[in-house]
Order: structure tokens, then C-alpha cells, then sequence
């Protein structure tokens, strides 16, 4: 259990200089931890979210203190947790069907709420909360990379008879690769009048390349088209 004076609770110089502080520290941590990833939010990113996430609950307790002592606590808050998802979607990236920035914009918003925390006085859940956090970065990020990850990928092949659909069936199985979906149409292009679309949707491997499958099948099979949809 942490132990929390009241002393610091109180609105004094000394309790919002060691909400500051501690602010710095747990959002310091997780932004070192995200920039020597190499992601787009590093250090600095993450200190200053965290710092006007504190700034703004000391300030409304301010507010409550000085102004209106009826006003609602949480008003400020929330607006914080809102704008930071507009900050947060500037990390994500789509790349085709790649999509990588999650955990960053996930750690900024939650950055953001431990700096609320402190602002508020909630040390305890503030420090557990910035622990657990880089334990989830840090460690389980290793144990996340030997995990099995499957995506969809969908791919579009131009075959010349349909004798070859059970070849390139049994090609893709014997890679490794699970077909979820397949769907069979005759080719619209009216220079191709014979030939079938075979479209398959796959699970493959995070970052699976399908030159790998395209260069298999080239090999074992003709294959007229070969298109990464």
C-alpha cells in the first residue's frame, strides 16, 4: 500500500510542485521507453501531454477552491481526454493493410490520464498505474513477439483452367498459409475470355510477404495474374 500524506493532498506550492515532479517522472518513464522504440512519440511528447493533463485538474481544483466551490470537478478533465484522442490519432499509420501507432496513441492517452490523476492528488493510482504501464511496454512487448500474430490478406489470382484450382489450393496449404474465404468468377477483361479471378482471402503471418507465394506458385503452376488487393 502507498502511503500519501494528507499534507501533500492540500492544495499548497508544495503538494502542485510534487504533483509536477511526479508527473515528470512517470510520463519521462513511458516516453523513454516509446522513444527508444523509435516511435513518433518519444520523451518529450509524452512529458508535455502528462504535464498539462496535471495542469489543468489543479487548476480546476483551483477554480473550486477560489471561485465556485459548486462547479463540476470533472469538467476540465474530460475535455483533456477528449483532445487528446485527436493527438493520438497523429501517431497511427495506415500503411495498405498495416496499421501500426496503436500502442503509441493508447500510451498517450493514458499518459494523459495519469497526468490527471496526479493533478487531482490521486498518487496511488497515478504510481501503479505508470508501473504497470511500462511493465506492459517493456516486458510484454517480448513476450508479444513470440506470440503468433495472424492479418488478412487478400490476393487475386488469374489462372488459364479450373484443373488448377486444387494445386494452388494444396500450394498455399503446404506454405503454411489458411484460406478463410475463396470465391471463383470468370475474368471480365474480354482478352482473357476462359480464364478464372480466383480470390482468396488468407491469414498469414504480421509480415508475410507474398512475393514468397507468388515465386511457389510461378514455379509449380501457371499463373496469368497475381495481384496483392
Amino acid at each position: 500500500m502507498i502511503f500519501i500524506p494528507d499534507s501533500i493532498r492540500s492544495f499548497t506550492i508544495l503538494s502542485v510542485s510534487l504533483r509536477i515532479l511526479f508527473t515528470c517522472a512517470s510520463a519521462g518513464l513511458i516516453g523513454f521507453e516509446r522513444g527508444r522504440e523509435g516511435r513518433a512519440a518519444g520523451l518529450r511528447t509524452h512529458m508535455l501531454v502528462a504535464l498539462g493533463a496535471c495542469l489543468v485538474m489543479s487548476a480546476n481544483q483551483y477554480l473550486l477552491i477560489t471561485a465556485n466551490p459548486n462547479a463540476d470537478p470533472a469538467r476540465l478533465g474530460a475535455q483533456v481526454i477528449n483532445g487528446i484522442g485527436f493527438l493520438g490519432a497523429g501517431t497511427i499509420l495506415a500503411t495498405g493493410k498495416r496499421v501500426t501507432g496503436l500502442t503509441t496513441a493508447a500510451g498517450l492517452w493514458t499518459t494523459a490520464c495519469v497526468g490527471l490523476a496526479y493533478g487531482c492528488g490521486y498518487f496511488e493510482g497515478a504510481i501503479l498505474v505508470t508501473i504497470v504501464m511500462f511493465f506492459a511496454l517493456t516486458l510484454l512487448h517480448t513476450f508479444e513477439g513470440h506470440t503468433p500474430t495472424y492479418v488478412a490478406m487478400e490476393i487475386l489470382i488469374e489462372i488459364e483452367k479450373t484443373k488448377y484450382i486444387p494445386g494452388l489450393i494444396e500450394i498455399i496449404k503446404t506454405l503454411g498459409l489458411r484460406i478463410s474465404n475463396i470465391s471463383i468468377t470468370d475474368t471480365i477483361d474480354p482478352a482473357s475470355k476462359g480464364h478464372l479471378d480466383v480470390r482468396l482471402s488468407l491469414s498469414v503471418g504480421r509480415n508475410y510477404d507474398s512475393s514468397t507465394l507468388l515465386e511457389e506458385l510461378t514455379l509449380r503452376m501457371p499463373i496469368i495474374r497475381f495481384e496483392e488487393l
